[in-house]
């Protein structure tokens, strides 16, 4: 974008404010991804919004592997309350939304918590082809866009739900 395409937009001075309130470009970063997990459909630049999305994905950074631990259990109890087998936690074909998602959308488990387990047990790209997700194609792209900005440690994730996993399983069949 040329200098002369900048200076005729509108919303403009939404940026320089910006670009002035934030040191870094790490900084600005982070408010922009932070807006684009927990914002709407429009674009929030500014206002008390934009600032607790910010504190909210900060917050949620520095504590992400207990929050992907409590997200876990939310699953768990959903699972054995309502007596569903885990492979039933993914599953999309029956033209049913699948466990995962009717948790996520309900505000049981966090859109971290979402992009972690589907690096761990890939299961957007088989979501993505079911006719019945169209519904819900943009929090299915918001889901998979954050890949590379929600940061953990995955070989500690991956232990942590395999060892949910398999503990669900045995105590199903138990």
């Amino acid at each position: 974008m040329s200098r002369d395409s900048f200076n005729s937009r509108n919303d403009r001075y939404i940026f320089e404010k910006l670009s002035n309130k934030y040191d870094t470009d790490r900084d600005i970063i982070q408010f922009y991804v932070a807006n684009f997990a927990y914002g709407d459909e429009a674009a929030i630049y500014e206002g008390s919004q934009s600032v607790e999305n910010l504190t909210e994905w900060t917050k949620r950074k520095q504590s992400i592997t207990k929050n992907f631990i409590d997200d876990l259990a939310n699953v768990v109890t959903h699972l054995e309350t309502t007596k569903i087998e885990f492979n039933k936690l993914f599953n999309a074909d029956s033209g049913d939304i699948p466990v995962l998602l009717t948790l996520y959308l309900s505000g049981k488990v966090s859109i971290e918590s979402m992009r972690m387990i589907d690096d761990i047990e890939p299961y957007l790209y088989k979501w993505e082809t079911t006719p019945v997700m169209f519904a819900f194609e943009s929090q299915l792209r918001r889901i998979k866009k954050l890949t590379g900005f929600v940061k953990y440690d995955r070989i500690k994730a991956e232990k942590i739900f395999q060892h949910f996993k398999e503990e669900f399983v045995e105590q199903q069949n138990g």
